[in-house]
């Protein structure tokens, strides 16, 4: 699954390949999570620059992803 990473004004970004984009963001201690438009000045980021706690989040969404991309190629309508 290929998966663009961004950051603007605090907030994280991911870009899936089927154009989907889901913001992070931290409200008190955890991070919350909702899909989004990409921000226009959004910056795109490496892996590495995302906060370490939110990495787990990230690799979650993109599991997530890889299997449903997988699973649907075998539905048949």
């Amino acid at each position: 699954m290929q998966a663009t990473l961004y950051t603007d004004d605090g907030a994280y970004f991911i870009r899936l390949g089927n154009g989907l984009v889901i913001r992070w963001y931290q409200a008190e201690e955890e991070w919350n999570k909702s899909r989004a438009d990409l921000p226009g000045g959004a910056t795109q980021i490496d892996f590495a620059d995302l906060p370490e706690a939110l990495r787990e989040e990230v690799m979650a969404v993109l599991t997530r992803a890889a299997a449903m991309q997988g699973g649907m190629g075998e539905v048949n309508n």
